[in-house]
């Protein structure tokens, strides 16, 4: 018997209110709920996403759902480094220097 790792994608749902978050466990694990904004962090698996994001937005208390990106953003940088991400700066802080 081998053991293979489930692709799982997070869904975030901002509720009404916080009365029905005991209906969102069936379709998921429900990680976290934050009482402030009304909103459940829910894991489902990758293959059900679009299916139960549908069927979600069907609810009343579902005001709205954002999917996690986290799966689709490439992880791997390759031969960028620090320097990259300053160079915008840079230029501003040398037309800045011109000028004065």
């Amino acid at each position: 018997m081998t053991f293979e790792i489930q692709a799982r994608r997070a869904i975030y749902v901002y509720l009404r209110n916080l009365k029905n978050v005991n209906q969102l466990k069936k379709f998921g694990q429900v990680l976290y709920v934050s009482e402030a904004m009304n909103l459940v962090e829910l894991y489902i698996n990758e293959d059900q996403v679009e299916a139960l994001v549908k069927k979600l937005r069907q609810y009343r208390f579902v005001k709205h759902i954002k999917i996690s990106p986290r799966p689709d953003i490439d992880p791997d940088l390759e031969n960028k480094h620090d320097d990259v991400f300053f160079e915008d700066y840079d230029d501003e802080v040398s037309k800045v220097e011109e000028q004065n």
